[in-house]
């Protein structure tokens, strides 16, 4: 069962909570740029045992907390897009590494996580495939390190910057290894949603 909910901006927190209660058996869910959503709505989400797919990327109000929550009661999760969930930083990692063992997809883009969270997700042995774009703090030698311990991967999309920064010969053991690399020039901008990076800015500072 597939709910698509991408630009809802209508949806609340008890609208959620009515999906995962009035489809127990809920499979795929896409609540992307649901920007009125909190950890509420994921909490009533991890109800859903069966749920494998999550795409909640800009999604401003939801943080580690509420992914904790679908970690642990979603453990046959496989895909999740958290793009642009700023409010998501390492913390929110780990309960993946514990309960989401089937995880095979994750767009990490934008959000707050760090080396440290990344090289965290090498223990998700089935992890295949993770699009980084813009993780602020992150360093070439972490990445390097989360790409060299992510033994499974097969996909990795990147930003065109760190081409230059990663050891050639890491790269080259990477792709021999059986994993494509696709780099993308993007500039790091406020792209649709203002108020969403005002929010960003001003939580740093």
């Amino acid at each position: 069962m597939l709910a698509l909910l991408f630009r809802s901006a209508g949806i609340m927190d008890s609208g959620i909570l009515a999906i995962a209660c009035g489809c127990p058996g809920l499979e795929m869910i896409n609540i992307s740029y649901c920007k009125n959503i909190t950890d509420s709505s994921l909490i009533s989400l991890s109800q859903c045992s069966k749920l494998n797919s999550l795409e909640s990327r800009g999604c401003p109000l939801i943080t580690s907390s509420g992914l904790a929550a679908i970690a642990v009661g979603c453990k046959q999760l496989t895909k999740l897009d958290i793009k642009k969930c700023y409010n998501i930083n390492d913390a929110g990692m780990i309960p993946l590494v514990h309960f989401s063992q089937n995880l095979r997809q994750i767009n990490l883009s934008y959000s707050s996580v760090t080396g440290f969270g990344l090289l965290s997700l090498s223990s998700i042995s089935c992890l295949q495939s993770m699009v980084i774009i813009h993780l602020e703090r992150l360093s070439a030698s972490a990445l390097a390190a989360a790409l060299l311990a992510c033994r499974g991967l097969t996909k990795v999309k990147l930003q065109a910057s760190f081409k230059s920064l990663l050891p050639k010969p890491l790269i080259e053991h990477l792709e021999a290894r059986g994993c494509v690399f696709q780099w993308r020039e993007k500039v790091f901008r406020a792209e649709l949603d203002p108020k969403c990076w005002k929010l960003q800015s001003e939580a740093m500072q």
